[in-house]
């Protein structure tokens, strides 16, 4: 035997002076319908001046400093300069073996003692288009230098034969004069050493320039020459320490010759 029920609505309670009692809900807004108004801002009143009557400017989103799209107002962050490129150890290992290179073929180009001098200029070329553009410059234009080189070359020779003669007698006690003949004679040997060196930089530089225009030119910077001078001894003194080295030092010393001029005699 099943008995009927029926559920009861629960009564609605509210509160009234914080005590719970209990009614028909108080009457509220719908849930449906027609949608509760929002005030926005055109039924917000304009103020308006006390002294001219007119409506005062709403203030807008530009006007705030704070919300102001502008492009300076991002924060001004600290810059840091990028750090310099740094030589890849594969770049100065080429570099080194270019100039061996150049040591070596001088050297060969050398060995009939009268074309000395002309292989120096060629030598001083291919190392300054290795040092200024970065790569060695063509065989065709080094051989025609060398060619070229060989006649202007040759009182050169002579003139390098005249001194080492002179030395030699001069150390020898065969001319009288003794240490002070000996100290001058050193002098003159160090200062056409270094406008030697300084005449094949000039050269090396500008295949197409004479090499007396480039002995005057040389003349002009006795500060750069004297520093040539040095550097020759000290190149001289390794060799003669090593003698085998000779093919390899002219190469670098060559190209310890451009950077030197380079910042001395620019």
């Amino acid at each position: 035997m099943t008995i009927p029920h029926r559920e009861l609505p629960l009564p609605h309670i509210r509160t009234t002076g914080g005590r719970p009692t209990s009614g028909p809900p108080a009457p509220g807004p719908p849930l449906s319908g027609t949608p509760i108004p929002h005030p926005s801002l055109s039924d917000t009143p304009i103020p308006r001046s006390s002294l001219s009557g007119t409506p005062a400017p709403r203030p807008s989103l530009s006007d705030t400093p704070a919300l102001a799209a502008t492009p300076d107002a991002r924060p001004a962050w600290p810059t840091e300069e990028a750090p310099p490129a740094r030589v890849d150890w594969r770049d100065k290992f080429a570099l080194a073996t270019d100039l061996a290179l150049i040591g070596v073929a001088v050297t060969a180009l050398s060995l009939p003692l009268v074309t000395a001098p002309a292989a120096l200029a060629a030598g001083s070329a291919a190392v300054r288009g290795r040092y200024h553009d970065g790569r060695l410059p063509g065989w065709h234009p080094l051989l025609h230098q060398y060619r070229r080189g060989i006649l202007p070359g040759l009182p050169v020779l002579l003139a390098i034969v005249v001194l080492l003669i002179d030395l030699a007698a001069v150390r020898g006690g065969r001319v009288p004069g003794g240490p002070v003949l000996l100290a001058v004679t050193l002098v003159a040997v160090l200062g056409l050493a270094g406008v030697a060196a300084l005449t094949l930089v000039a050269v090396g530089r500008d295949p197409e320039l004479p090499w007396r225009a480039a002995a005057r030119w040389s003349w002009e910077h006795p500060a750069c020459v004297l520093a040539l001078a040095l550097t020759s001894v000290v190149a001289f003194v390794l060799t003669l320490a090593v003698p085998i080295t000779l093919p390899l030092m002219i190469g670098f010393h060559l190209f310890a010759l451009h950077m030197i001029s380079d910042r001395l005699a620019p």
